[in-house]
């Protein structure tokens, strides 16, 4: 039986040959993205491209989805791939191991992609990407910040003007705005208060840069929010080529 059977009684043949003749771009590989992009495979995405210059390390086993102790070590769009071909040996999976920085990030930005979605973490490669991104009027949608927060049933799905409750959205918003970028888009978001990220234990400060590294806090996470993002993010994706509506859930 077809990978895809229950899928096209969801959704219809025709959807799921459209499916696989798509083609997505995540940006970010962590416990957002590696949801989100396992869930397109899943979904028949037929070619993906995926953005991420990080290695799988002990800490990242608590929440992104095909970490394992035998993985450590080794870049996460890698093993990424390898499961995305385990679950589709047809699946086309494109490896940008690229950061995301100032003025080039268009060029990180891969051509011809149906959609694209931000799962990056932090807020300068963020900004950077949403603005080249909202500049060659490409269809993309934006996760905020999971990070601190255990309560999956607080993400929201809405325009990123319509956010609350988040620190990295307020501070997204506030830089958009200061670069000129006025486009709605959907971003996934969760009004939790998120627990206050842990100090270095050095007694050094954020900011603060040692060894050419700049220092930062460590935020807390753990499997329920940042996966639970990555569906829903996913899910955007699928509807979105597809044609159907998708907006704010309903409790």
């Amino acid at each position: 039986m077809p990978f895809t059977d229950r899928t096209r009684i969801l959704l219809g043949d025709a959807a799921v040959d459209r499916l696989a003749g798509a083609r997505i771009c995540v940006f970010g590989l962590g416990g957002v993205g590696s949801a989100c992009a396992l869930d397109l495979v899943r979904a028949g995405i037929g070619s993906l491209s995926v953005v991420d210059f990080d290695v799988l390390q002990e800490s990242n086993l608590n929440r992104v989805a095909y970490a394992y102790r035998e993985t450590l070590g080794r870049p996460k769009a890698e093993v990424f791939r390898e499961a995305a071909l385990r679950i589709n040996p047809e699946v086309r999976v494109e490896i940008l191991a690229s950061l995301v920085r100032g003025a080039e990030a268009a060029d990180r930005i891969p051509e011809g992609c149906d959609f694209y979605l931000d799962a990056i973490d932090t807020l300068n490669p963020k900004t950077n990407l949403i603005v080249a991104l909202a500049a060659r009027e490409a269809p993309f949608a934006s996760c905020l910040g999971t990070a601190g927060r255990i309560a999956p049933e607080r993400l929201r799905l809405s325009s990123i003007w319509e956010s609350r409750g988040c620190p990295l959205g307020q501070k997204l918003r506030q830089r958009l705005r200061r670069r000129g970028v006025t486009r709605d888009f959907p971003a996934v978001w969760s009004d939790e208060p998120p627990v206050p990220p842990a100090l270095p234990e050095d007694g050094s400060k954020p900011g603060d840069v040692s060894d050419g590294v700049r220092i930062r806090a460590v935020q807390g996470s753990g499997p329920f929010v940042p996966q639970a993002a990555g569906h829903i993010l996913a899910s955007v994706a699928v509807r979105a080529i597809l044609g159907l509506p998708f907006g704010e859930p309903r409790v």
